[in-house]
């Protein structure tokens, strides 16, 4: 086997069958800890081999399913509950990211743990939401006060809420993708068309097209790649899946164009290419020629990508993937940031991360 580990595993899960307990140990906890092992199961079940894994990794899997359908049930209770209590605040609403995978309910999304929940809200009713929200048991995620201007000024989406009582986390985005990204893109035509799901509504999916653009872009502009792989893997499942429509293809490259000059989406073909050897056509390798620069990004970004992928499990930590890291979360800076903010963030940042806090409070 590579140096990739679970990535060789995911793409050929009869891997588990043939390895040490202490490979197989190594992956079920790198998986766990990337939120994978969820998904690993799902993969396993696709190659019908779960039942001769040995017994200790098949409880290993089921465990991580199980989050998996606990957040099911609990995207349709929160469901219920948004559905009463915006009744009459707004007559739809969107869900995004992992939140709208599990509402495709299909067997090659199964297992795909998300964090909270995504919700997109047009702008001009977001105030309107988060009052209704916030008179019904939800209040604003303890953060931070640089983070709460970080959110307001700079970010797509609301302060996060949580629930007092099923602590459940919600986020609020009033537009597709981030404000102050260099490239100024359209966000308009990602909402062109959706999807909607009987057991969602009155709230809709984002078009198969739209929604893998959206990841993409959402995936290579960010500051931290934590879950990473769990991301990119997703992208290459929507790839596949969605890739089987006769017009997913042309109408994602015309969504591209649309939407405007982002390399995100050549950066997520190619690595996911490169890491699960994704079948691309060829129309869409001979668009992708045409734009030298992404080209130019990918060659330069490529490895450093793929060694925050593989070196995620803190084992396996080394100087590539410190390196990565840094490298990927100034490159995320630059494009979320304005210059002239960066350097008075970088310092209010390490201000801030030198006091004693909550892991789930570090400011990137």
């Amino acid at each position: 086997m590579s140096k990739l580990l679970l990535i060789d595993v995911l793409n050929n899960p009869k891997i588990l069958l043939n390895i040490d307990d202490r490979l197989s140990y190594q992956i079920i906890t790198e998986a766990r800890h990337l939120s994978l092992l969820g998904q690993l199961k799902a993969r396993c079940d696709r190659a019908h081999i779960e039942q001769d894994l040995p017994l200790p990794i098949q409880q290993q899997l089921l465990s991580g399913f199980y989050s998996y359908q606990k957040q099911q049930q609990q995207l349709l209770l929160e469901h219920q509950h948004l559905n009463e209590q915006l009744q009459g605040v707004i007559s739809s609403w969107r869900y995004l990211r992992g939140s709208a995978l599990q509402w495709l309910d299909n067997d090659m999304f199964a297992g795909r743990i998300k964090h909270n929940i995504d919700i997109y809200v047009p702008q001009q009713h977001v105030v309107n939401v988060e009052k209704a929200l916030l008179n019904n048991g939800w209040r604003y995620k303890n953060i931070a006060d640089y983070e709460e201007t970080f959110y307001r000024r700079w970010a797509q989406q609301t302060t996060p809420l949580i629930h007092k009582q099923r602590r459940t986390e919600l986020a609020i985005h009033f537009q597709l993708l981030p404000k102050t990204l260099i490239n100024k893109l359209n966000p308009m035509p990602l909402l062109h068309h959706h999807l909607s799901p009987p057991a969602c509504k009155p709230a809709t999916l984002l078009s198969p097209d739209a929604m893998v653009l959206h990841q993409a872009i959402m995936l290579f502009n960010q500051i931290d790649y934590h879950y990473g792989l769990r991301d990119i893997y997703s992208l290459y499942l929507q790839f596949v899946y969605f890739g089987q429509q006769a017009n997913f293809w042309h109408n994602l490259i015309q969504l591209h164009q649309q939407v405007g000059n982002d390399n995100s989406l050549y950066l997520a073909v190619n690595l996911c290419h490169h890491l699960f050897n994704l079948p691309v056509p060829e129309n869409v390798l001979l668009y992708f020629q045409q734009h030298k620069l992404s080209r130019l990004s990918y060659w330069l970004y490529q490895q450093r990508f793929i060694d925050r992928f593989i070196y995620q499990f803190p084992l396996h930590r080394n100087k590539g993937y410190r390196d990565a890291v840094k490298s990927l979360r100034f490159r995320g800076r630059l494009k979320q940031m304005p210059i002239y903010c960066i350097v008075p963030h970088l310092i209010k940042r390490l201000i801030i991360n030198s006091i004693p806090h909550d892991d789930e409070e570090v400011i990137y």
